[in-house]
């Protein structure tokens, strides 16, 4: 077994978020490594690992002098090797335990939002930039666009003494397994969504349609269900206490979801430019909680993905076009390769297959690709 010195990707996580700044090693090839990086370092230098193993003398000398080293590559086998030869050179380097594939199941859930007696979580699956939520007023929950890891939301749940209510998705997933339907059979709640997306689903799903009112609590908290096609024909945008939108993959801070995902970019695209004219009626205060994000730029001080509607009305560049055609041809002008397994996650979540585990971690690998991408998020993604 290695011997290489090892951080669990959590250890990392809270070690960056209280001041440290190493240098990553990443050891993965170069195509691995411009598809999926660790944003969250921003001192990086990628050397492959077959380079430690022809010319190890030669690697070691490419790495940078008095840092603290972070090594890395895709599950830890090959990063803790290569730390053992730096270790060997007189360098310090500590292993991620697990590597990348770990890195994309780790969980961060930080409070974003509290009041008339309710509260919000935001979970943040930060590896693959994919936002969850559990909504509490009084005894009740919601859970929003779960991920398939279903045991961290009964334990916030139970945590916090309450009953998880409904889930619901906010539209069919391409880019991740959704837990929706499992946690509703587990939690004893109603799994709900739109049924433009689910209506080929084998799965129990019942409708979340437009304009529904679900009330949870003691204090009738309401929350509004708002038909919002455009990245899929049924995505479903929720309002929450009329304060915060939960977007799903409708519209993200600095960006809005592809519409092409389903094949029919230039229909649905249109549908998205309507979706955002619905969005003119809401005030500038109510915060948008979207449920993917780009990574660590898109955080506050509070390592919170959310923003309130009217600082988006001026910084997202989508946002900014009053014009229905030239709206469309900037969407689809920036839409990425759609990675190969969503269509087989899509089939997955509408109950068609059912993949085992270690198939589920393989399609779920990197970050998600579901935004609508501008020429420096593809340089740098």
């Amino acid at each position: 077994m290695p011997d290489a010195t090892e951080i669990s990707p959590a250890e990392l996580l809270g070690r960056l978020r209280n001041g440290f700044e190493p240098l990553l090693l990443d050891v993965r090839n170069p195509d691995d490594y411009a598809s999926w990086r660790m944003d969250f370092i921003r001192d990086q230098v990628n050397i492959p690992y077959i380079d430690f193993i022809e010319t190890p003398d030669e690697s070691a000398g490419k790495v940078p002098q008095g840092r603290e080293i972070v090594a890395l590559c895709a599950k830890g086998g090959a990063s803790a090797y290569v730390a053992n030869i730096l270790k060997d050179k007189g360098i310090t380097a500590v292993n991620v335990a697990g590597g990348m594939k770990a890195w994309g199941n780790l969980y961060v859930n930080t409070p974003v939002w509290a009041g008339n007696g309710a509260e919000v979580i935001q979970f943040n699956r930060v590896g693959k930039g994919c936002l969850s939520y559990l909504l509490v007023s009084g005894a009740e929950a919601v859970v929003i666009d779960p991920a398939r890891h279903v045991e961290q939301y009964l334990a916030a749940a139970k945590e916090r003494g309450v009953k998880i209510k409904y889930v619901f998705d906010t539209h069919l997933h391409a880019d991740h397994i959704s837990g929706g339907h499992s946690l509703a059979q587990v939690a004893g709640a109603e799994y709900r969504a739109g049924s433009a997306d689910m209506d080929l689903a084998t799965t129990p799903c019942l409708p979340a349609g437009d304009g529904e009112v679900y009330t949870i609590g003691g204090m009738t908290i309401e929350v509004v269900s708002m038909a919002s096609p455009g990245h899929t024909p049924g995505s479903t945008c929720f309002l929450f206490a009329d304060k915060l939108l939960f977007t799903g993959d409708t519209l993200f801070l600095s960006s809005m979801g592809r519409p092409d995902l389903g094949g029919h970019a230039s229909e649905w695209v249109y549908n998205l430019w309507d979706t955002i004219r619905k969005f003119e009626k809401l005030g500038d205060d109510v915060l948008i909680a979207p449920s993917h994000t780009t990574g660590t730029m898109e955080m506050d001080e509070r390592w919170r993905v959310i923003k309130p509607l009217g600082a988006l009305r001026k910084t997202n560049p989508l946002l900014t076009i009053g014009d229905k055609e030239r709206f469309a041809a900037k969407i689809l002008s920036c839409l990425p390769a759609e990675p190969e397994d969503y269509q087989n996650m899509r089939h997955a979540n509408l109950g068609q297959v059912e993949p085992d585990e270690e198939t589920k971690e393989r399609w779920e690998l990197g970050r998600n690709r579901c935004a609508v991408e501008s020429a420096a998020e593809a340089r740098h993604r």
